[in-house]
């Protein structure tokens, strides 16, 4: 049993021996400008991470190691720092330094979002301050130390002034910043009978042009307050507007109502003949405005600038509805009236008045139709004009009626005969009947004179 004694006390002793050259190394991390301590800084032993240093910037890192190593830290907005230490080292203090990187800060207009050129940006954080005026593109530039943070503030002519705060890391920080101005003003345009917004208008103050109105009859433009402007718009269809208005610190909106322009006009009605068409009534934009007198035409009548619908009607004339433009250039509105169609039918019959189908029938020398079973034909033809209607069919002669269909006339009706056409081999066929007829009676008188005993008379020859 000496033997196994003694194996366990040389285990024991080797172990003794083993913990004794365990090396605890103690890392403390700082801020080589402020000497603060850095917690949060990672701790790598030959490339491997190992942890984090604590709030008071301490890593303890126990090995066994019996050769140097490389121990390095890295902290976001510090440079990294490596150091080469021996397997016996018991503490280190790593001074670590803050990297420099831009912190960009682009400035624009909120409304516009155009680059603010001239305003100064002013950044501070801890011992930095510094500040500089945007360029045309609204760009201030700052070199800063990273892993901090900096406080922002912007101020611009007419602009509010603006205050930020940003947190830089160890990369090109860059920031963009929107100002409000401080001298907006907006005119809003709307119809002063339907309320409803002008979209186009000019819009000037103190003869300076701002722009149209939008869709929402609003314009944004910049004065200076607590003094009079002038305001002027102008607009197609829409009287010329001009005011003079004292523009108070806490006005933001003017609102300014149009009139629309009144152009003097009058509707002249005409036939196709063009001869005047009196008592036709007319309508615009859906009210009725009158009738024509006997020389077609309608009293004065005012119509706001812009388009309006013009509608005609006349019994025994087709309804015109057309659309005009109310400017300086519209005095008399013309208007041609067509004539209304009539229905007409074309009854034909023969000389017993036996209705005729499949005959075909011609207006004016173009084809129609053909009449149906009962002799008829019916075919839409415009009134107050004079028609030739012709019928054609085999087996009979040819006809045709004038007629003039009425104007107003709703619908009306033309009877037209035709006889059966004369056959000339029917005709052959009755001479032939009376000839043979003839000869028999002539014969028969011949057989009467010789049962009489008379000769017939002799013919005497010259």
């Amino acid at each position: 049993m000496n033997w196994y004694r003694t194996v366990c006390v040389l285990l024991l002793l080797g172990a003794l021996c083993g913990c004794g050259q365990a090396v605890v190394l103690t890392v403390i991390a700082v801020d080589d400008t402020t000497s603060s301590p850095i917690s949060g800084a990672k701790i790598y032993i030959d490339g491997v991470y190992e942890g984090e240093t604590n709030s008071a910037g301490q890593y303890f890192y126990e090995h066994g190691l019996d050769t140097s190593f490389r121990l390095g830290l890295e902290k976001t907005g510090y440079a990294p720092w490596q150091s080469l230490l021996s397997e016996t080292q018991t503490n280190i203090r790593a001074e670590m330094s803050r990297q420099e990187t831009a912190l960009l800060v682009t400035v624009y207009d909120a409304d516009t979002l155009e680059p603010v050129a001239d305003a100064l940006v002013k950044v501070t954080g801890g011992t930095y301050a510094n500040s500089v005026t945007t360029g045309n593109d609204g760009v201030a530039k700052f070199n800063v130390k990273a892993g901090d943070v900096f406080n922002v503030e912007i101020r611009a002519s007419n602009y509010d002034p603006l205050y930020k705060t940003v947190e830089v890391e160890n990369t090109v920080k860059a920031v963009d910043y929107r100002l409000i101005r401080n001298d907006v003003f907006i005119v809003e345009v709307e119809d002063k009978d339907t309320r409803s917004a002008i979209s186009g208008a000019d819009v000037y103050i103190d003869g300076i042009f701002f722009g149209e109105t939008n869709a929402e009859g609003k314009v944004t433009s910049f004065v200076e307050r607590e003094r009079s402007h002038t305001i002027r718009i102008t607009t197609d269809e829409y009287l010329a507007y001009s005011d003079d208005v004292y523009i108070a610190s806490d006005v933001l909106v003017y609102s300014a109502e149009l009139s629309k322009t009144l152009y003097p006009v009058t509707i002249s009605v005409y036939g196709l003949d063009k001869i005047p068409v009196g008592g036709a009534t007319t309508l615009i934009d859906g009210k009725n405005t009158g009738t024509t007198n006997d020389y077609g035409r309608t009293g004065i009548v005012y119509l706001d600038a812009g388009q309006h619908e013009v509608q005609v009607a006349k019994e025994g004339f087709t309804t015109v509805t057309k659309s005009v433009m109310a400017d300086d250039s519209l005095q008399d509105i013309l208007i041609e009236l067509d004539s209304a169609d009539t229905a007409v039918t074309v009854t034909v019959h023969d000389n017993d008045f036996k209705p005729v189908p499949g005959v075909r029938v011609s207006v004016n020398d173009i084809y129609y139709g053909i009449t149906k079973e009962d002799g008829t034909f019916a075919t839409p033809l415009k009134s107050n004009v004079v028609y030739i209607i012709s019928t054609q069919k085999e087996g009979y002669a040819p006809a045709e009626v004038t007629r003039e269909i009425p104007l107003g006339a709703t619908e009306i009706t033309v009877d037209i005969e035709m006889n059966t056409e004369f056959n000339p081999i029917f005709f052959v066929v009755i001479v032939a009947i009376i000839l043979v007829v003839a000869v028999i009676y002539l014969k028969r008188g011949d057989v009467s004179l010789k049962r009489r005993g008379k000769r017939p008379p002799k013919t005497r020859h010259l």
